[in-house]
């Protein structure tokens, strides 16, 4: 048996601000997303346009017998993770930006941790080999 990651979907208050984060900030791309009845985008790496890995749709989408039946608010998220090769590229980008950011090192390795803390509250990780 074969699994993979296929991708992480957010429910959000404003899916423009969520998406323009995603891509202005973490520097993902917006795609194709299939003609759905409700708003929203699909996000992709910049060098794998066939699969998105961020499906981003509003607070009102109901797709799934589970939507109809709940909130889905179970704050079980702690935190979306990407990693990147350029780490002084994306320092000097998101210090620009005027974004609020803090570092960490993984003990016994050679990574270091960037953390973002984005619209609506979502926190992400950016790994670096360094």
């Amino acid at each position: 048996m074969n699994i993979r990651f296929n991708h992480i979907a957010l429910k959000c208050e404003n899916i423009n601000v969520i998406a323009m984060f995603f891509t202005e900030v973490i520097g993902l791309k917006k795609g194709f997303r299939p003609p759905f009845v409700f708003p929203g985008y699909w996000i992709y790496s910049p060098k794998n346009k066939q699969e998105a890995i961020i499906h981003i749709f509003g607070k009102e989408a109901k797709f799934n017998e589970f939507s109809l039946k709940t909130n889905n608010s179970n704050d079980l998220l702690d935190h979306i993770a990407f990693v990147r090769d350029d780490y002084p590229i994306f320092i000097k980008h998101i210090n620009k930006l005027k974004i609020d950011f803090n570092e960490n090192f993984i003990p016994a390795s050679n990574t270091k941790q960037v953390f973002l803390k984005g619209p609506e509250n979502i926190i992400v990780e950016i790994d670096f080999i360094i």
